[in-house]
């Protein structure tokens, strides 16, 4: 009885943080200026192309830009031989963006290098807010590690078309990771 009780509770907590993490990426933030755009990586190609779910985020990234809501696109992204940053930043530039309008980061890791690394260059610049753009199922976890270094974000999440298995898995992993994570809820 005790193991039914135990599971059932598991269950509900981690539907109740799936929707929990969900709404927050599907919440829309009022349009407001801000000094910086910081566009969170994705795969790269080892011959350097750039992965849907990067394309998408700096898409989305490059309209904030040219709807004049961030002065600056910070990349944040490691990876070898080509960065997730410099990818990003050379689909920008072609885009039509100003190559000084950009900034990369180009060793993070992880979502929480991410933050710490682009929280230096932030500071750097003195730039004290910032949108912050990433996949929907991903910006609850990742504000919460940029407000964990001390930077000042509003998401402003891309909802990419996705088969609603592919969805269901990107959100219980980010679940997990939130689970093994406990001070990232907010």
């Amino acid at each position: 009885m005790t193991a039914v009780l135990l599971a059932s509770a598991l269950a509900l907590s981690v539907t109740a943080l799936s929707v929990r993490v969900h709404r927050f990426g599907r919440r829309r933030a009022v349009p407001v200026r801000r000094q910086a755009i910081i566009v969170l990586g994705a795969r790269v190609l080892p011959d350097g192309t750039p992965s849907e779910a990067l394309v998408a985020r700096v898409t989305h990234a490059v309209g904030l830009y040219r709807a004049g809501l961030g002065e600056r696109l910070l990349f944040s992204g490691g990876g070898a031989p080509v960065s997730e940053a410099a990818a990003a930043a050379r689909l920008a530039i072609g885009a039509g963006v100003p190559e000084a309008a950009c900034v990369l980061e180009p060793a993070s890791g992880s979502t929480f290098e991410n933050a710490r690394r682009s929280a230096e260059l932030l500071r750097a610049h003195a730039w004290s807010d910032a949108w912050l753009v990433t996949d929907d199922f991903h910006a609850y976890r990742a504000v919460s590690h940029f407000r964990r270094v001390g930077v000042a974000v509003v998401a402003s999440p891309v909802a990419r078309e996705l088969a609603m298995g592919s969805r269901a898995r990107w959100t219980l992993r980010e679940v997990v990771a939130l689970l093994r994570r406990p001070w990232l809820l907010h």
